[in-house]
């Protein structure tokens, strides 16, 4: 059987084909966002894991001699700032130093391929280490 001539037959497949390219082309930007998200947390996480080891490295030579394993505090707060610092995009680096231990915050601006809210976010990764030394402190 034919339809009246001027019949809307057809018009829900059309928009149901519209509404779908919609909501397949919102689907790919969010996961190329999520995906470009990830890989910059893991470049701030790495970031973060350097300076900290960085700043770890900065052992007290004259505490050594000492029989004592302790950090600089003004040298490893240096090179856990120089160390975080290389990666680009970042925004701020923060080192602190709590007795045997240097924890580094590496904030980092990312910008995003498709912007849906903003242009850009924010992310932030954070590490502790603390100095390795392997050996007998003393009888040199």
């Amino acid at each position: 059987m034919r339809s009246p001539p001027g019949s809307q037959s057809g018009q829900t497949l059309v928009v149901f084909a519209l509404v779908s390219a919609f909501i397949l082309l919102g689907t790919m930007a969010l996961v190329g966002n999520v995906q470009v998200l990830f890989v910059n947390f893991d470049r701030a996480d790495a970031a973060a894991l350097l300076a900290a080891q960085a700043g770890a490295s900065a052992i007290d030579e004259a505490a050594l001699y000492e029989n004592r394993v302790q950090l600089s505090p003004g040298l490893a707060v240096d090179r856990c700032r120089t160390a975080g610092s290389q990666v680009a995009h970042v925004v701020s680096v923060q080192c602190t130093i709590s007795g045997n231990s240097v924890r580094a915050v590496v904030v980092e601006r990312v910008e995003m391929p498709v912007p849906l809210w903003s242009g850009a976010e924010t992310v932030q990764a954070s590490r502790t280490a603390r100095p390795a030394y392997g050996g007998h402190t003393g009888g040199f």
